[in-house]
């Protein structure tokens, strides 16, 4: 509305304008004319009292933040006063770096696309967050500044929630980890006690059974070994159901329907098993599950009194949905430290949603949903992130966090585009090829990235590269990558020279830049040299130099 009374003054302003250049002064009390003459001050007032209006609309949107209903937060009332409808803000993390959304989510540094412009905001020249909004916004900085600084108190407040968000999700986070690190050193001891102490009683009771059969002249102390004999094969009965419920070894081997199939056919009440599972899930989910049925199992045989109990387990909205219900007596609870209790932590710590539903004389059902994607990072996925954080920062002098951002995709599209900016697959050397699977080998790549770059058949452009979102921003990254590539054979050839000049010429890259790069280059194969001279050298027998 503001926007087209402005335009309309502006029509206004322009004929007076004109008016008062061909006014006549011969007939000054002309009606026409003495309209523009009244109508041009009054224009000019108009604007600005229009334009002050804006500003005070600004400050008056932002400082009545939560008028607009219990939902309403900073970033609405940013969105109505810049009139940006995807305006959106991030905040830094504490403590490590980087940035969070505000729903606590990581996120990579934003604004980088060129389709959306990015301002930090600084407090005692330290930032603390950002706008992410249009770029043309970008005309009007102390608009900008304005909206800043009447929303500060505000903003403070939102990224106090960020921040406490963004904790909440690392301490579920944290707690999966744990977990899945209990589970691997409950492996670790039924594995020792499977492969040790185990074994030696076993050989144990051989030696009874053999002294028995000697001593069968002796019929005393033959049945003194006998019963020795079988006490130690009651206790290795004893202990090799202490390692099968230390960890559910026959999940791995079986999944959970033969897991479960094998709970069923314990001795105890009988159990009515309904499974509707057709594939395996991950093993987290699993071992959860088979916990969860055991442990009712186990208090229905001790407490229910019941005389059937009935096991439900399906997938329901991306989730295994767990049921275990009977007729007993009821009255089950989870107090602390019992075995349920322990169960709800176990489902919780993996976002899922633990229920017990147990009224005195009507029965126990146990309830579980146990979402199927998890985060929890295996022991080669965790030494992973952290080969590539230091590869982040060692190599690129990023923060990092910012390794958190790259996915396994976009690894092989970086090797893809630096074969291509090389010329291809086909026309590299094997010495170079070896260098490329030599280095996302040592940044820890997925096996199967590694195995593609390997195998590349040169079967994508550079302009399919330019159309991937963000590729530009990346594109001179991208360049340098594939000279390092060239070069890691030794100095490049015109022929390389002649194709990475013609790949810069189709990315658009200035040949200025160009050069700056393979500058770089060149003083990092300097640097190398110079540190193999005073390094390594000496301690090499004669003959060895540095390679490329």
């Amino acid at each position: 509305m503001v926007r087209a009374l402005r335009i309309g003054l502006i029509a206004v302003t322009v004929l007076a304008a004109a008016a008062l250049v061909m006014f006549d002064l011969d007939h000054p009390y002309d009606l026409w004319s003495q309209l523009i003459v009244v109508a041009a001050p009054l224009t000019l007032t108009a604007w600005f009292v229009l334009a002050r209006t804006a500003d005070e609309r600004l400050v008056h949107v932002i400082a009545g933040l939560g008028a607009g209903g219990p939902d309403e937060t900073v970033r609405d009332g940013l969105r109505r006063a810049l009139a940006d409808p995807d305006l959106e803000i991030v905040y830094t993390q504490v403590g490590r770096g980087g940035w969070i959304s505000g729903l606590g989510e990581q996120t990579s540094r934003p604004g980088l696309d060129g389709r959306r412009a990015f301002t930090p905001i600084d407090r005692d020249g330290k930032p603390i967050a950002g706008l992410v909004h249009d770029p043309r916004l970008l005309r009007h900085p102390k608009r900008l500044r304005a909206a800043v600084d009447a929303a500060s108190l505000a903003l403070d407040n939102e990224r106090l929630k960020a921040q406490l968000r963004a904790e909440l999700m690392e301490a579920q986070a944290s707690r999966s980890r744990i977990i899945d690190a209990g589970d691997r050193e409950l492996q670790r001891v039924e594995r020792n006690l499977h492969d040790g102490a185990q074994q030696r009683l076993v050989g144990l009771a051989l030696m009874f059974r053999l002294a028995s059969r000697r001593a069968a002249g002796d019929p005393e102390l033959t049945a003194l070994l006998d019963d020795a004999a079988r006490e130690l094969s009651d206790a290795i009965s004893e202990l090799r159901e202490l390692t099968r419920g230390i960890h559910p070894a026959i999940v791995d081997d079986a999944g959970l329907p033969g897991a479960l199939e094998a709970l069923a056919e314990r001795p105890g009440i009988p159990v009515d098993l309904q499974v509707d599972l057709h594939e395996r899930l991950p093993e987290a989910v699993e071992v959860a599950a088979y916990y969860l049925i055991a442990e009712a199992l186990t208090n229905a045989n001790k407490h229910a009194n019941a005389g059937r109990v009935t096991v439900h387990a399906q997938v329901v909205n991306e989730a295994l949905r767990v049921t275990v219900s009977d007729q007993g007596a009821g009255g089950a609870e989870r107090s602390p430290g019992s075995g349920l209790q322990g169960l709800a932590d176990r489902i919780s710590a993996l976002g899922g949603e633990f229920g017990i539903d147990s009224p005195p004389g009507s029965g126990t059902t146990v309830t579980a949903d146990i979402p199927l994607a998890q985060t929890v990072l295996t022991d080669a996925a965790q030494q992973r992130l952290v080969a590539l954080r230091w590869w982040v920062h060692e190599h690129w002098e990023m923060p990092g966090e910012a390794g958190d951002q790259i996915t396994d995709e976009d690894n092989l599209m970086a090797a893809k585009a630096a074969m291509l900016i090389a010329g291809g697959n086909r026309r590299i050397t094997e010495r170079e090829r070896e260098w490329l699977i030599g280095y996302h080998t040592a940044a820890r790549g997925a096996d199967w990235v590694i195995a593609a770059i390997a195998a590349y058949d040169d079967s994508d452009t550079l302009d399919d590269m330019k159309v991937i979102p963000g590729f530009s921003q990346v594109a001179r990254g991208e360049v340098y990558y594939a000279i390092r590539l060239c070069s890691s054979d030794g100095p490049l050839t015109p022929d390389e020279l002649s194709r990475l000049e013609r790949s810069v010429d189709e990315l658009g890259i200035a040949r200025e830049e160009f050069e700056e790069l393979l500058a770089i280059v060149a003083a990092e194969d300097e640097l190398r040299h110079r540190r193999f001279n005073a390094i390594a050298a000496p301690v090499l027998p004669g003959g060895f130099s540095p390679s490329g």
